[in-house]
């Protein structure tokens, strides 16, 4: 199992107010809340590493509960050398480690980021949770002993827990990604302005600016057709992140497939054109682009050269019904 997806699992975990009354009865003595979430929690680690490509080194549960608990109280640099640790690990091949020492630390490592990412962002209390109790649920989901806990009574106990939780910590990292995303989008902004000034600046409802550098006087697509084009795209620092002129190769595309910046510049353009667009965050990319040459919320400015339209096939005929 790859351990993104371990931790985004975990993430999505949740718990149960009340455990005594429809679980099975069970000689653990799990009588309390802390108990019970700690337990429901172990088994569903311990299911996911038992279908996991791990080494019955690297499931050490003692390790693992172990690092569980630490994950409660490391700070940002300690989870960083955890998740380095793991990322070493998946990157030798996704090879087990057989070794008893090396496995037992991976395991610990493993153990702190399972709740070490929220720890960090949110107040959890560690006093919410039993290391006696978790270590017997990773023992059980491992098939080690018997579950004693059935699977809706657990996904409860863990979603009850867990939900508020996670809603805090996805708040949180909303907050932090807005603050990061800021200063780049008022660049873009600042920018514009200052642009829209400037003699043969055109700017449209849409906040869309582009100026003409050769116009052309060949056909001009609508949205619905392809067109073959050259395209040089850069950032307000000039850096460049795409280009068909670099790579010498003309691009083709529905017009009506691109990003919005494009499907309203393109149309304006007639064959033979060369235009510049100045594309705001907004009508490009966002703040969820598709590459990490273009940083979230950046404005785009591309110079594009349109060749050729190519009309959009007709629809086939429909048959007749009667």
């Amino acid at each position: 199992m790859k351990i993104a997806h371990l931790l985004t699992l975990l993430v999505a975990l949740a718990f149960l107010a009340a455990c005594g009354g429809g679980g099975k009865k069970t000689s653990l003595n799990l009588n309390s809340q802390e108990e019970v979430l700690s337990y429901a929690l172990g088994v569903n680690i311990g299911n996911s590493l038992k279908e996991g490509d791990f080494s019955d080194e690297e499931r050490n549960t003692a390790k693992l509960a172990e690092g569980f608990m630490a994950g409660f109280e490391i700070d940002s640099a300690e989870l960083a050398t955890a998740m380095e640790a793991l990322q070493k690990r998946m990157g030798q091949g996704g090879t087990p480690v057989t070794d008893k020492e090396e496995g037992g630390n991976i395991a610990l490592q493993l153990g702190k980021t399972i709740m070490g990412p929220l720890a960090i962002e949110i107040d959890l209390d560690k006093g919410d949770f039993d290391r006696g109790a978790f270590k017997m649920g990773l023992d059980a989901g491992l098939g080690k002993d018997s579950v004693v806990i059935d699977q809706e009574v657990r996904d409860s106990v863990l979603r009850t827990y867990m939900a508020p939780k996670n809603e805090e910590y996805m708040a949180v990292a909303r907050a932090k990604q807005e603050a990061a995303v800021r200063p780049t989008i008022e660049a873009g902004e600042k920018f514009l302005a200052e642009n829209k000034e400037r003699e043969g600046i055109i700017t449209t409802e849409s906040g869309l600016q582009y100026e003409i550098l050769n116009e052309g006087d060949g056909d001009q697509p609508p949205i619905a057709d392809q067109v073959k084009v050259h395209y040089h795209g850069t950032l307000l620092d000039g850096s460049v992140f795409d280009s068909s002129v670099d790579r010498g190769e003309p691009a083709v595309f529905p017009v009506g497939g691109v990003i919005k910046g494009w499907q309203e510049g393109i149309p304006l353009m007639k064959e033979g054109a060369r235009y510049r667009f100045y594309i705001p965050q907004e009508l490009a990319y966002g703040k969820q682009p598709p590459s990490p040459s273009i940083p979230p919320g950046s404005l785009l400015i591309f110079d594009v050269e349109l060749f050729e339209v190519n009309p959009a096939p007709e629809p086939a005929p429909v048959a007749p019904t009667e």
